[in-house]
Formats: C-alpha cells, sequence, structure tokens
C-alpha cells in the first residue's frame, strides 16, 4: 500500500502556502483557491508543477461541484 505525501504546499502568487495535509489541499481544489495552473509541491515530488498534473488533486470527472477550471 503507498501513502500519500503528508506534507503539501501551493503557491499563491510569490507566497508559499503549507504546509498542509492531502485532505486541506484538496478542499482548496474544489473552493477555488488552488487552480489547475496553481504550481504545488508535496514531500517526494521531483519539483513544484501545476496540480492538473498531479493525480491527487484532479477531482473526479463526474463531480458537479468541481470548479469550473477543473471540469473538462
Amino acid at each position: 500500500m503507498t501513502s500519500e505525501p503528508a506534507r503539501w504546499y501551493h503557491l499563491a502568487g510569490r507566497q508559499q502556502l503549507g504546509p498542509i495535509d492531502l485532505a486541506t489541499m484538496r478542499e482548496r481544489v474544489l473552493d477555488g483557491s488552488v487552480t489547475p495552473d496553481t504550481f504545488v509541491w508535496a514531500d517526494g515530488m521531483p519539483d513544484w508543477m501545476p496540480a492538473a498534473q498531479v493525480p491527487a488533486l484532479v477531482p473526479p470527472t463526474d463531480l458537479e461541484d468541481a470548479p469550473e477550471g477543473w471540469r473538462s
């Protein structure tokens, strides 16, 4: 069984926010604070990357409440 990274960070402008847990990061995705283009990093990731490229953060495609930028 693989475990999720314990500490997540994201950028808001030039400010780094975190550490936060995965549940809080997912809440920020759903409330629009973290968009698909927001750069994120977590323990074990080699570098910062856009949230849309991190499977653990992408809302399910059938989620009706997903923010506009996350819907396909």
